[in-house]
């Protein structure tokens, strides 16, 4: 099997991605006394993590509880030659907040935020008004019942699994696992 990006980094890199992935604030204090190092080490260590690109911390929100009014999925079909210039086309726009290329009857996925159905409209036809775009299907989210970003990797480049939280802001959270789909 292929070696994965994240079994580049040494057993200490991968304890501090993991323990920032469960609490991106936790102090590097706790880290490096849980991990047996030196505070400025996880520190120095962290920060090349980040600045190299291998993580990024952020804090995930469900769009919806926030008030945007009209969250959108849209699966599309678009003709392989000009498949590469419409994700990079779809990349640009403010509303896109994830671009994927499928395997599959599409090959295209965005997911978009808007501020109305007709902002909606316009944005499917200026985005999707090209000739490469064959076909596509809009699916308007109405609720969120799961967006899960907690996951690790396992010994075979797989999510590992991981057992429940023992609640949250609902209740009992089941156990977290690779999400599909980024931040919107």
């Amino acid at each position: 099997m292929p070696e994965s990006l994240y079994d580049r980094l040494d057993a200490t890199d991968q304890a501090i991605v993991i323990a920032l992935r469960r609490d991106g604030r936790r102090p590097f204090r706790e880290i490096a006394r849980e991990l047996g190092v030196s505070e400025s080490m996880v520190r120095k260590r962290a920060h090349r993590l980040l600045d190299d690109g291998w993580m990024r911390i952020l804090a995930i929100s469900d769009p919806l509880a926030l008030g945007v009014p009209v969250v959108a999925t849209t699966y599309a079909k678009v003709r392989p030659s000009a498949l590469d210039a419409t994700v990079e086309r779809l990349a640009r726009y403010e509303s896109v907040r994830y671009v994927a290329v499928c395997v599959g009857a599409n090959n295209l996925l965005v997911e978009s935020l808007h501020g109305s159905n007709a902002e909606l409209h316009a944005f499917l036809q200026a985005a999707l008004g090209d000739d490469g775009v064959e076909s596509y299907e809009t699916m308007q989210v109405v609720a969120i019942a799961k967006s899960v970003w907690d996951w690790e990797l396992g010994a075979n480049g797989a999510p590992a699994p991981q057992p429940p939280e023992a609640s949250g802001p609902r209740g009992p959270l089941p156990a977290p696992n690779r999400r599909t789909r980024p931040d919107r």
